[in-house]
C-alpha cells in the first residue's frame, strides 16, 4: 500500500505542532527546552513526541507539598499560607489537575536545586536566593503553562479534517483488480 499522502499528512501534522509549541515558550523559549522538542513518525503512524523531562513539568506543572511562607526574600508575595493544588489546560480546553508534586520521590535526586541554581546564575541574581526560591515552588508549586497542550490542539483544529482526506487517497492509490484465469 502506497502510503506517502498519511505519511506527508502526519510528518506536517507533527511540524506544526512542534513549531507551535516552541511559539508558545515565548519568553521561556530559545533555551534547552525550546531545541528539545521533536516528533517523530513511526511505521504504525503514530506520531511520537520527545523534548527535555522538564518541558513536561513546564506544561502540565508541579503541584506543591503547601503549607506557610512566613517570610520570601524571593518575592513578598508569597508570604502566607497555600494548598499546593495546581492545574493545567488539556488540549481539549480541561482544566485538569497537575499529575506532578513536589516531594513525591520521582525526580532526580536535588534536581530542583540544580534547576533553580542554574535558572538563577543565568539571571545574574545572588547564589542566596537558591533556596528561597525552591522554598516557595516547594510550598505552592506552579501552574503549567499548557506550551503543548495549546499547540497539539492547534494542531488537531487545524489537521482533523485532512486526515480522511488523505487516507482516502492511500486507500484509493492501493486498490487494483485482479483478474483470475
Amino acid at each position: 500500500m502506497d502510503v506517502s499522502s498519511i505519511t506527508k499528512y502526519l510528518n506536517d501534522w507533527g511540524q506544526t505542532v512542534v513549531d507551535r509549541a516552541k511559539k508558545n515558550l515565548g519568553k521561556k523559549g530559545g533555551g534547552k527546552l525550546e531545541k528539545s522538542i521533536k516528533f517523530k513518525v513511526n511505521k504504525d503512524f503514530s506520531v511520537q513526541f520527545m523534548m527535555v523531562d522538564y518541558g513536561e513539568f513546564q506544561d502540565k506543572g508541579v503541584k506543591g507539598e503547601g503549607g506557610t511562607i512566613k517570610k520570601s526574600i524571593a518575592k513578598p508575595s508569597n508570604e502566607g499560607t497555600w494548598g499546593g493544588r495546581r492545574y493545567y489546560t488539556t488540549w481539549e480546553g480541561k482544566r485538569k489537575d497537575s499529575p506532578y508534586k513536589f516531594g513525591s520521590g520521582k525526580g532526580k535526586k536535588d534536581g530542583i536545586y540544580k534547576g533553580i541554581a542554574a535558572f538563577v546564575k543565568k539571571k545574574g541574581l545572588p547564589k542566596e536566593m537558591v533556596y528561597p526560591i525552591v522554598k516557595v515552588l516547594w510550598t505552592k508549586g506552579f501552574h503549567g503553562i499548557s506550551f503543548f497542550q495549546e499547540a497539539l490542539e492547534f494542531g488537531m483544529m487545524k489537521f482533523s479534517k485532512g486526515f480522511g482526506f488523505n487516507l482516502k487517497q492511500d486507500i484509493e492509490k492501493s486498490l487494483s483488480v485482479t483478474t483470475v484465469k
